[in-house]
Formats: structure tokens, sequence, C-alpha cells
């Protein structure tokens, strides 16, 4: 846990919060912090700053809040995921939160199991406490929004032109496929404000959704030779591409 995320329900007031649950139990076990201590905190979809601990029990950690200030903007990016297996969409989540995606689409797709829209985290409530340890670990503050569809062909030929409508700027969208020709440093430059990476299911797309995303205008690029697991995808991609946008 690099920081230290509070919730408006662990507020005290004049500053103060207290923690009684796994932070709590990080910061006595894991950090080995006494009274006194400071530790790095996040106000969640807020600010940034330090924290001195003003008590410490078995039971409790109290924090006052110290030096607040606000994060530094994030560049625009969203995820378009096939809906995984559950095990792996809790991997998928805490990655979401640690590498600052701003808006997760989870989709249906041809080779998604049926019984994936069953399970409890496509629940919002329960993909919290994976989101805050992504952001925990990443030390940002900003909560990824969460949308489950389950109608593919509905999603990409009116769900998500409606959402392109309402944003500002230039935008590129890009489709992670082995078959590609192009990287994807072939598709970006420094005139672009946001992006839309699409990564499919394990067992790969088929061609008829393969088709109907190049036509909603997302263009295909090869991450490697590699053919990897959805979780390991979504690094590499969203590596790539903070590296292309730290170098233009």
């Amino acid at each position: 846990m690099n920081l230290v995320i509070l919730l408006e329900g662990d507020a005290a007031g004049g500053g103060c919060y207290r923690l009684t649950d796994y932070r709590a139990e990080h910061i006595r076990t894991i950090l080995r912090a006494r009274e006194g201590d400071r530790v790095e905190v996040g106000l969640l979809n807020g600010s940034l700053g330090t924290a001195q601990i003003s008590s410490l029990s078995d039971d409790e950690v109290e924090l006052t809040c110290e030096v607040l200030h606000s994060p530094q903007g994030l560049p625009t990016t969203d995820l378009v995921c096939a809906l995984p297996r559950p095990q792996t969409l809790k991997k998928v989540l805490i990655t979401c939160g640690m590498m600052g995606i701003r808006h997760l689409y989870l989709i249906r797709a041809n080779r998604v199991e049926k019984s994936y829209y069953q399970s409890p985290l496509t629940q919002p409530e329960n993909q919290l406490p994976f989101l805050i340890e992504g952001l925990s670990q990443g030390k940002l503050t900003r909560l990824p929004q969460v949308t489950v569809h389950d109608r593919f062909k509905v999603f990409f030929e009116d769900t998500f032109p409606r959402v392109e409508s309402t944003e500002s700027g230039t935008g590129c969208k890009l489709l992670a496929s082995i078959d590609a020709l192009q990287n994807m440093s072939d598709l970006f430059d420094a005139s672009i404000d946001r992006v839309t990476i699409a990564i499919g299911p394990e067992g790969g797309w088929v061609p008829f959704e393969i088709d109907l995303m190049t036509q909603a205008g997302f263009q295909p690029f090869v991450l490697g030779r590699w053919v990897l697991r959805v979780e390991t995808a979504i690094v590499s991609a969203l590596g790539q591409l903070d590296l292309l946008r730290m170098s233009s």
C-alpha cells in the first residue's frame, strides 16, 4: 500500500480520519508506524498529501491530514475489455485503478462465458475494494468508472458513439490484435487528447467482432509476438501508451 486511501465515511471532523479496517492493520504491522509518524494519504476522488498519526491502538488508527494538494491531471485513457472470468476481473480492476483508467467498459463477446455475467463482481459495490487497492498501489485517487454491457453490437453501434459525441479534443481508438501489422507507435501522436484501448477475451475476438470494431474506428495494433493473458495484455498496452505519451 503506497498510499492510504481515505473515504468519506472515515472522516471524524477537523481534518481527522479514523481507520479501523485493513488500512489500520497495514499501518500498524506493515509500515510499523507509531504515533507522530507521517503517512502518504489520498482522499478518494480528491486531494493527495500527508497525514500525521495522532493516535494508534490495536483497534483504531487516527490520522490528521496536514498537507493536501490537487493531484496532477492524468491523460484520458479508457479501456474496453471483454468481460473476463471473475478471478481475472479482480486483477483487471486493480490494474485500472493503478494505471489511471478513466472508464472501464466490460462488454460481452462471442468467447465470453454467459455465467461471468452472474458474478457478484459485476456489481459496483464489489468492484470498489479492488479499484481502491489499485489506487493505493499507483498513488492515485480518481476512481475509475466501470460499466457492464451485455450487447456487443449495441455497444459499438449506439452506446459508445453516444459517449464519443460528448467528448472534446482528438481521440484515438486502438484494438489489440496479434494479427495486426502496425505497432501502437505507428498510430499515436502528440495531438491525441484521449485514447481508448480494446482488449479481447483470451480466446480472441471473432471476425464479426473485429469487423464491427474497425467500422467503429478502432485501429488494430500488435502488442508483441506473444499470446498474452487478458490482465497481462492490459498492462502491456497501458505501459506502451504511457511511454509514448512521455516521449511525445
